[in-house]
């Protein structure tokens, strides 16, 4: 069971990558994004109903754990950086082409981060 959210977090990203470098594809480039944004929002919630995280974290006192609070904040670098990847996103569809430059360094760095949110989510996968 653990391994399915590890193995889906892998084959989004590697849709991401290919997304990222299609770009000029935007048939392809903006609907595979938005469903990689929407998979973001759903993977917490999906491991918040389906995980016992009081006793993983209170109980076991995994809370105090570095690569539980790295992954915290890589998640909240990530939301950020799709936030501002969509609002990016509407000034080049409004026409703004002042606004690529910004864009593709962000999806540069949302790559890396989201990479690394992986790594440390199944980093801290817990068998059960």
């Amino acid at each position: 069971m653990t391994s399915l959210p590890i193995i889906a977090a892998l084959l989004s990203y590697a849709l991401m990558v290919v997304a990222y470098f299609l770009h000029r594809q935007r048939w392809f480039h903006v609907p595979v994004m938005l469903a990689i944004i929407v998979f973001d929002i759903a993977m917490p919630v999906y491991l918040y109903l389906h995980r016992n995280w009081w006793k993983r974290l209170i109980e076991e006192g995994d809370i105090t754990s570095f690569l539980v609070w790295m992954h915290i904040g890589l998640l909240i670098t990530m939301f950020v950086l799709d936030g501002v990847q969509i609002l990016t996103a509407a000034r080049i569809f409004k026409g703004d082409h002042t606004a690529r430059p910004d864009h593709s360094l962000q999806g540069k760095a949302l790559l890396a981060v989201r990479g690394l949110v992986v790594l440390t989510g199944a980093a801290l996968a817990n068998p059960e």
